[in-house]
């Protein structure tokens, strides 16, 4: 899986962080702007009504003066107060006086509309200043009037402060402006900061982005539960962060239940955690399990930025290793052959001690020579066909299997191979027949006694390749356990067997090889394997039986 440069997991924590940055700063500035603004037009509202009724106490009457004073008061009165675009001045009966508009330069008080009656009763009766909007002079969208009253408390004329809306408006945008400045720096540094979280992020996931992570995790979890070796892996407090299927059967123990648990809770006896203390990798180390099972044990540091994080432990089944080194080399067969070989050597002898203690030395004497002779007949003609010592070995050491069981083992005699062999070697050659003859004595467990059991034996070599057959008259098979027969633990022997077969059939995939058996109820069985010399020669350098079949 290559890994992926960009997109993916920058585009969603960008879009996440986007969003919830955006989010909250509609939330946060829409509270404080409206609540800003609600400020600002209280204030606004108290300016103008402090302004009004400022100007009320302050200003000169019409009676008092003249209107050249009065204008001149109201120019300066507006020009000196920034929260006020216009001012206006009227007598007591609500003519104006006096005007003047920041905003246009007008000063001529012709253009205002008088005060009408109900503003003025309103605003007789008031002690303070009144904002009434709706009677503002025209242009003006937001006033406050105000009662001029003498020593004596009458009512000597009026005052209007006003504001137009676009000095409103433009102290919105003024607070808008400085709202959306602060959020587009809070989204950009929202956004410079969940990049560079994404890019962690990545880095964190050796480059890949979170779903191929994910798929690329589990497929290799599931790899790792396949494998017939066992895993383990502890942190660096001893805590039990993984094991497999295979770890967990070997070690009896309950896959889910342990995890996350302490390794001595679990498996009192492992030394595992040794590593963590020593840093160093342990290989080869024997151990038995918690159900007894004979266990090599690999184990290793794991280290991140220079520091031990925990160990991983590899499990392998001795017992297991051990019978199939066995079985590969050939060596199991031939140990069987010799101790068959032995036991009958002892029967003979026993039957020449019990000849010469009957007095019967004639007969003891004919019976050592024709034993002698038939030994050396078999012997020599297997080792006139078979020159390949080990291969001769084996064939001699069945054949004095089969005669502890009663079993007539013969040799083709067109059979020959060659001494040296390379391909296949001698050892795949011993683990292919031995199985195979090993499997026809099984076969005669089935079929009644004294029914003159035999197994022929060929093996031809040629240009073209090796053929090697086995062929017995027992019982045979029916075609559904011959279409299965190679399959592992497939057997009629019971509970235990079922692995000899799989063996050969794992030789002979190894060197490129065919099989063919051919079985008939009541007739007998026919193992027949091909080793071609174009296929063996196919095999890459050095490979052999051991690697090739493992």
């Amino acid at each position: 899986m290559e890994k992926t440069q960009t997109g993916g997991v920058y585009g969603q924590i960008r879009k996440v962080s986007v969003t919830g940055i955006l989010v909250t700063l509609v939330l946060t500035l829409g509270a404080a702007l409206w609540l800003n603004l609600t400020q600002e037009a209280g204030a606004r509202d108290r300016a103008l009504a402090t302004t009004a009724q400022a100007a009320a106490n302050t200003v000169l009457s019409a009676a008092e003066a003249s209107a050249g004073q009065t204008a001149a008061y109201v120019e300066q009165m507006v020009r000196s107060i920034p929260d006020v675009d216009l001012f206006a001045c009227y007598d007591a009966g609500g003519e104006p006086t006096a005007f003047y508009d920041s905003v246009s330069g007008a000063a001529d008080p012709a253009g205002l509309a008088p005060l009408d009656d109900a503003l003025m009763e309103r605003l007789n009766d008031a002690d303070a200043a009144i904002l009434d909007d709706a009677r503002a002079p025209g242009g003006a969208d937001h006033c406050a009037f105000a009662a001029v009253r003498d020593a004596g408390g009458a009512v000597t004329g009026y005052v209007m402060a006003g504001i137009y809306l676009r000095s409103i408006r433009q102290t919105v945008l003024s607070t808008l402006a400085a709202y959306l400045a602060v959020g587009a720096a809070a989204l950009a540094v929202g956004t410079a900061l969940s990049l560079q979280l994404a890019r962690r992020i990545k880095t964190e996931l050796l480059g890949y982005e979170p779903d191929a992570f994910r798929d690329l995790f589990l497929r290799r979890m599931e790899l790792l539960d396949a494998l017939d070796e066992g895993l383990l892996a502890i942190d660096r407090d001893r805590h039990i962060i993984y094991i497999n299927r295979a770890a967990a059967e070997l070690l009896s123990l309950d896959k889910n239940a342990v995890m996350g648990r302490l390794l001595e809770d679990v498996y009192p006896r492992s030394t595992i955690a040794r590593v963590l203390r020593t840093g160093k990798p342990e290989y080869g180390v024997g151990l038995e399990s918690l159900r007894h099972v004979r266990v090599l044990s690999d184990r290793m540091p794991v280290r991140r930025d220079g520091r031990i994080v925990g160990a991983v432990a590899i499990f392998r089944n001795r017992t297991e290793v051990d019978r199939l080194a066995r079985e590969l080399t050939g060596v199991q067969h031939i140990v069987e052959a010799m101790r068959a070989y032995t036991h009958e050597f002892m029967n003979k002898l026993h039957v020449i001690l019990g000849l010469l203690q009957l007095g019967e030395a004639d007969r003891a004497e004919e019976y050592v020579l024709q034993l002698t002779q038939t030994r050396a007949l078999s012997t020599k003609s297997i080792s006139e066909h078979i020159a390949e010592p080990s291969v001769a070995a084996l064939l001699i050491g069945k054949s004095c299997r089969a005669a502890e069981l009663g079993v007539r083992l013969t040799l083709d005699p067109e059979s020959s191979l060659a001494a040296e062999q390379d391909s296949p070697p001698a050892s795949a050659i011993i683990t292919v027949l031995g199985n195979l003859i090993e499997n026809a004595f099984e076969a005669f467990r089935a079929a009644p006694a004294g029914g003159g059991h035999e197994v022929e034996v060929s093996v031809r070599e040629s240009e073209r390749g090796l053929i090697l057959s086995v062929d017995d008259n027992g019982p045979g098979m029916p075609q559904e356990l011959a279409a299965r027969i190679f399959e592992r633990g497939v057997t009629t022997k019971g509970d235990g067997h079922g692995t000899g077969l799989f063996l050969v059939r794992r030789i002979v995939d190894a060197f490129h090889g065919e099989i063919r058996v051919e079985s008939a109820q009541g007739v007998g069985s026919s193992f027949i394997v091909n080793f071609r010399r174009d296929a063996a020669d196919s095999l890459p350098d050095g490979q052999d039986a051991g690697n090739s079949a493992g």
